[in-house]
């Protein structure tokens, strides 16, 4: 039981970390001008990516 704990407190603190690097680069992408944060930045890949292929067809 105890190793069990152990883990969940280890997950918890990794859930904490990988939440705080999330919001920190949410919060610098939209400062960098994606409006919308982490979203902004993968419509933009998306977009990106579906012209690079459109090209590479011509």
């Amino acid at each position: 039981m105890k190793t069990l704990l152990k883990k969940i407190a280890k997950l918890e603190t990794k859930l904490d970390f990988y939440e705080t690097e999330f919001n920190n680069l949410n919060s610098l992408l939209k400062k960098c001008g994606f409006q919308n944060g982490i979203k902004s930045l993968k419509e933009s890949a998306y977009i990106l990516l579906e012209e690079n292929i459109l090209k590479m067809k011509l």
